[in-house]
């Protein structure tokens, strides 16, 4: 339990900063987006950052737990579908499904942030 929190809390950390990140570099190549146009390539960019996170957390997580899967089927004589069935797993399986779905609130939320942080509103009129 401890493992998966740390590195939701690590992964957390990496889509936030990199969405933070995204949002400076969009506007430092065009000054001109306006705050909801900001946003939105930001979103571009950050739904397919995302969808890489968790593709790369779901194998981390099923590579860590292999072992463990082959052990308790070789020793308890479970099959597959009897351990993934098991009290244990459908836990750790209901966890990971909670920590991406804070994964994938994240992106927005950090995307927001970084938007309304990057300049003040009256900047968005300002003349050249």
């Amino acid at each position: 339990m401890a493992a998966i929190l740390l590195g939701a809390a690590g992964v957390l950390d990496d889509v936030t900063v990199t969405q933070s990140e995204t949002v400076q570099e969009l506007l430092h190549a065009n000054p001109k987006l306006s705050r909801r146009d900001l946003f939105m390539r930001a979103m571009r960019l950050g739904r397919h950052h995302i969808a890489s996170t968790i593709n790369t957390l779901l194998l981390a997580y099923a590579g860590a737990a292999m072992p463990l899967f082959l052990l308790s089927m070789s020793t308890q004589g479970m099959t597959a579908q009897q351990f993934l069935n098991t009290e244990q797993v459908a836990e750790e399986i209901a966890r990971t499904l909670a920590g991406t779905v804070a994964l994938i609130l994240a992106v927005p939320i950090a995307t927001a942030f970084a938007t309304w942080l990057v300049r003040p509103s009256s900047s968005v009129h300002s003349h050249a």
